[in-house]
């Protein structure tokens, strides 16, 4: 049995139903953390890449603290009340802002991600690329398969950029953070998949929680060398 949630975009297993809106409240506080933890390198080292990692991940943050937010106001049926307050006057409309706030602050922080491992301060370069993956995102027929589409082909990029970091240095600390981009590229294939099967829903959802987490632990052991 399952329950179609955000506007009808994934099948959800029912006794799953509640558990993902806690693991995007997680994901907010465990990314949140490494933005903070990145930006505290950031001040030790000056460099620019710890200043463009934490950036993107404050992004990744606020997408899902809003993700999450909204998503609890469906689900505990206190739509027709904060619907009132918001001047919002559907539920539908309540989902697709949900949706579509965290597809822009998601994009926007891979984005930032990809731009941080090009090593180039051309400003113009990230310019250029949020343009055209907004353009596409505006005017793809399917909006959320150009998501995942879109992200996938980023997070390729980043992970390609970690495993050749890898292989030049053996550190732990480039290793942990390969594994855990090719855990963020699966859960976000596995999100295509979620759109028709309610289980990758699910192991979608714990590959991007590892992932976080292996992310969190690298930057933990930087800081305390």
């Amino acid at each position: 049995m399952t329950f179609m949630h955000m506007a009808n975009i994934y099948i959800i297993p029912n006794w799953f139903l509640g558990y993902d809106i806690l693991l995007e409240l997680l994901f907010a506080l465990v990314t949140l953390l490494v933005g903070i933890y990145g930006y505290k390198i950031y001040k030790l080292t000056e460099q620019r890449q710890s200043k463009l990692f934490s950036i993107s991940f404050f992004l990744f943050s606020l997408s899902y603290f809003i993700q999450c937010a909204l998503n609890f106001i469906i689900l505990n049926q206190l739509n027709q009340n904060i619907c009132t307050i918001l001047n919002i006057k559907s539920v539908t409309t309540l989902n697709f802002i949900g949706i579509y706030t965290h597809i822009i602050l998601f994009t926007a922080g891979l984005i930032t991600l990809a731009y941080m491992t090009l090593k180039i301060k051309d400003i113009r370069i990230p310019s250029l690329l949020y343009v055209i993956s907004f353009l596409g995102l505006i005017f793809a027929p399917n909006k959320i398969n150009f998501f995942y589409f879109l992200s996938s082909f980023i997070l390729i990029f980043i992970t390609a950029y970690y495993l050749i970091a890898y292989t030049k240095t053996k550190h732990l600390k480039n290793l942990l953070v390969l594994i855990a981009f090719v855990f963020l590229l699966l859960a976000n294939i596995h999100f295509i998949f979620s759109l028709n099967y309610g289980a990758f829903y699910v192991f979608a959802h714990a590959l991007q929680f590892i992932a976080y987490l292996l992310i969190l632990l690298n930057l933990i052991l930087i800081l305390k060398k």
